[in-house]
């Protein structure tokens, strides 16, 4: 019984350590060089530029936020959200500061998305707002309109931080 009870436990951990062995790491995608990292291909250039464009507004207005859309493969069985939080930790997503970033994950092959919140927001958008406008881009991310789907996801950040009164109405605008 014992030998069957340290054949499981060493198979359980063998398990453990390759499973996290073959997981993604945030830390192992190169850093960003713009707010969109489309480390998955599935962005237009037209759409990268005009996401890039909104998200350089949002970063350099009085709002002081700072959304980050990053876009892979998989995680490997890697949790989305973990993998979301440590990405934007890693990267920096906000001004230490103010903590004021979002990063929106895109997890293309795994049909999964993070949208994660900066402390420095969470009261201007709240997890269930962000909930809500992940959601909404659902319809586009089953039809593979990975465009449409993060101009709205970028669209409805810069909505709800404008409603609070952080920017004027209509600031940004995509197409």
């Amino acid at each position: 019984m014992r030998k069957i009870m340290a054949c499981f436990a060493a198979a359980m951990l063998f398990l453990a350590v390759n499973r996290s062995a073959l997981a993604t790491e945030p830390k192992d995608l190169p850093r960003p060089t713009d707010y969109v990292s489309d480390f998955a291909h599935v962005l237009s250039p037209q759409a990268i530029e005009e996401i890039d464009r909104v998200c350089a507004q949002l970063d350099h207005s009085s709002a002081d936020t700072q959304i980050a859309i990053v876009t892979i493969r998989s995680v490997n069985g890697a949790d989305v959200a973990e993998y979301a939080k440590e990405l934007g930790n890693t990267w920096g997503v906000g001004r230490k500061e103010t903590n004021r970033g979002i990063l929106v994950l895109l997890v293309i092959d795994e049909h999964k998305w993070r949208i994660s919140i900066g402390r420095g927001l969470e009261v201007v958008l709240p997890n269930s707002r962000a909930e809500s406008i992940g959601e909404k881009m659902i319809p586009l991310l089953r039809a593979n309109d990975f465009d449409g789907a993060v101009k709205l996801v970028v669209h409805e950040i810069d909505v709800a931080v404008s409603a609070k009164g952080l920017l004027p109405p209509n600031l940004t605008k995509l197409n």
